[in-house]
């Protein structure tokens, strides 16, 4: 362990994997049968669905089916084309996204939207797909934007740049470049494949407490098309412009389709960029909250509750090469963020074998346990350790100075990036909720009550069943924390006047295992219920699944200021009155619709469980051990197995 560790400070994701992988015992389990061979693998990995309209999320996750898929290249045809398909008599819903789109929650899906998590052509029973309520007798529009992605005007003397929707945010980040400009390090989200429409209309973001944290907040100028066809361009620096902007950053494209946006940048600069690993986590909170005092208000933390431990990565922007402190590191031009770098095949190849084993070992009374169990333990270390920035000569580094639109912004990974089901068999779930700061002790120590619960549980059980102890922890991934500002805006997960947590877990689920949920998967659904009910945490409009947005009794909307909603659908009056642009899922957060139970759906991330059906075959659905006012899916008890005999360890 110690030399993987090690070994992690200097070597990229693939070598470290390589590494990692060499001491996995994963193909020593020949005793407990093929366990890697399913019969089945779950549809986000087959994609198996046909049909030219049918898209499915980057990870796999969601899928999305539309009547008809148009690919716009300007404005005025997208006013065209509404004007054209909402003249008829028959309902029309539409919405703008794009192939490979980032989210895992429906609301950008005009039509079908479902769970991938089974088997392609599941029993009906078992499918989520079945909406037929929601779009029966409507025509579905999915108008792509990614041929809209140029730069529409520069006005070097202010330091702003107008781009089309479609941009990504590498281009952007080259577009600023190219034009003698650069994007505040804390305003970019940390992959550069997302598009600079999604990432403003979700209010994603990047990291800065009290200060810019997202490009929403760069947002001077706005221009789209409102369901009438109507094209608008709204200005921040005018009262109804200021009114039009706040309602649509963050606002899921619910007035309209949004074109364009011009964005405040600032000149070139730099930004050192620091990583400190191996930090305890008895004090993280304050930790942190000095850090971001004292030192910079632009930060990222992995955080490890099972293992104890956290890393926090440092943004300090600095004018010039003449600005830099003296402790820092020389200016480098070709240092690079190498997070999410791409995986080599056979080293995804092995890491999928490991989950689906490890994932396939639901009851944990294997001849294989205890090396799974070191394994996964391993791994998550490992991998919540994955070097941030690489300098010129392709080292990975703990400390450099890079030009400021590289410092927090990835390249593009696809087709072999970490968090693809089809490269990796396996996937990160993505679970995000914004909470005030003032919240943030408070939640700290509750997941550390839940996971110190719950892993305890999961130990005492390993003690019985092999008489020996075996260390449990959570699937590979961490949590992360970043950090914000309140804003004025109406929808943004971060509106209002105080500073702001964004807390996130991405822990790794295989997609061999259609039918077994993600080891520890109780965990997560213990928290994100904690999250929305006591803490009144907003989830993310992007990330997520249907369940955080459609719980039974803790209802997003009200997690908002009751003000906010209500302008937001006045203001939906005025521009779309017959809601054609409003995703079906967004009516039941205004509404406050509970989920719609079905066999498996706690699987397929549709509900929490009320029964044990709702739960996989062999779980049910009971109190949290750790808040029991939360129900949770978890293994039925079984008898104790025979010990086993000292060289069967």
């Amino acid at each position: 362990m110690f030399r993987i560790r090690a070994a992690s400070r200097v070597l990229g994701i693939a070598v470290v994997l390589h590494i990692l992988l060499a001491h996995l015992a994963v193909a020593g389990n020949a005793e407990d049968g093929d366990i890697h061979q399913q019969e089945f693998v779950s549809e986000a990995l087959s994609q198996r669905a046909d049909g030219a309209t049918t898209r499915y999320s980057a990870d796999g996750w969601l899928k999305c089916v539309s009547d008809l898929h148009i690919t716009p290249t300007s404005t005025e045809e997208i006013s065209e084309l509404i004007k054209l398909h909402t003249s008829g008599d028959k309902p029309v819903k539409i919405r703008a996204s794009r192939r490979g789109y980032h989210s895992t929650a429906g609301f950008g899906c005009p039509g079908e939207r479902g769970s991938t998590k089974l088997e392609y052509d599941a029993d009906a029973i078992l499918k989520i797909m079945e909406k037929a309520s929601e779009v029966e007798g409507v025509t579905s529009i999915t108008m792509l934007l990614h041929r809209m992605n140029r730069v529409a005007s520069v006005d070097a003397e202010h330091n702003q740049l107008t781009v089309e929707a479609g941009m990504t945010l590498l281009d952007l980040a080259d577009a600023a470049e190219a034009n003698n400009m650069s994007v505040l390090a804390g305003a970019l989200s940390i992959y550069g494949n997302l598009t600079v429409g999604g990432v403003i209309s979700t209010s994603a973001h990047g990291s800065g407490l009290g200060t810019t944290c997202s490009l929403g907040d760069l947002v001077t100028k706005m221009k789209w098309v409102n369901a009438k066809g109507d094209i608008i361009v709204s200005d921040a620096q005018t009262e109804q412009g200021a009114m039009e902007v706040r309602a649509l950053v963050g606002g899921l494209g619910l007035l309209g389709i949004i074109t364009e946006f011009t964005l405040q940048l600032q000149p070139p600069s730099l930004t050192v960029v620091e990583t400190r690993n191996d930090l305890d986590d008895s004090h993280i909170v304050p930790e942190l909250k000095a850090m971001l005092t004292l030192e910079t208000p632009h930060i990222i933390s992995h955080w490890r509750p099972d293992l104890g431990m956290y890393r926090a990565t440092l943004f300090t922007h600095v004018g010039s090469a003449d600005a830099l402190p003296a402790s820092a590191p020389p200016f480098d031009p070709n240092a690079r963020t190498m997070y999410m770098d791409a995986v080599d095949d056979r080293i995804a190849s092995n890491w999928s074998e490991m989950m689906a084993a490890w994932g396939n070992d639901m009851a944990m009374d294997s001849n294989s346990t205890a090396s799974l169990n070191a394994d996964a333990c391993t791994a998550g270390a490992i991998h919540s350790r994955v070097p941030f920035t690489r300098d010129g000569n392709g080292v990975p580094v703990e400390h450099a100075t890079v030009s400021t639109h590289h410092a927090m912004l990835a390249a593009e990974c696809s087709p072999k990036c970490g968090y693809q089901q089809s490269h990796m068999g396996a996937v990160s779930e993505d679970i995000e909720f914004t909470i005030k700061l003032s919240q943030f002790d408070e939640w700290v120590q509750d997941v550390k009550a839940i996971v110190k619960t719950e892993l305890a549980d999961s130990e005492a059980r390993l003690q019985t069943q092999h008489n020996h102890n075996i260390k449990s922890c959570l699937p590979p991934g961490a949590f992360w924390l970043r950090f914000g500002k309140g804003t004025n805006t109406l929808l943004s997960t971060n509106t209002g006047t105080e500073d702001v947590v964004f807390v996130q877990w991405t822990l790794m689920t295989s997609a061999m295992t259609p039918r077994i949920p993600g080891k520890h998967a109780s965990i997560s659904e213990t928290i994100e219920q904690l999250s929305l009910c006591k803490y009144k945490a907003r989830p993310h409009w992007g990330k997520n699944h249907e369940r955080q947005f459609r719980h039974p009794r803790c209802h997003v909307r009200d997690n908002f200021p009751d003000w906010n909603i209500e302008q937001m659908i006045a203001l939906q009056e005025q521009h779309d009155p017959d809601k054609v642009l409003e995703p079906a899922l967004f009516r039941h957060v205004v509404r406050r619709t509970g989920p719609e139970y079905s066999a498996l759906c706690t699987l397929q991330q549709w509900c929490y469980c009320s029964a044990d059906a709702h739960c996989a075959p062999d779980y049910r659905c009971v109190a949290s051990p750790a808040f029991p006012l939360f129900k949770v899916c978890r293994l039925r008890p079984r008898p104790p197995a025979p010990p086993l005999l000292h060289d069967e360890f």
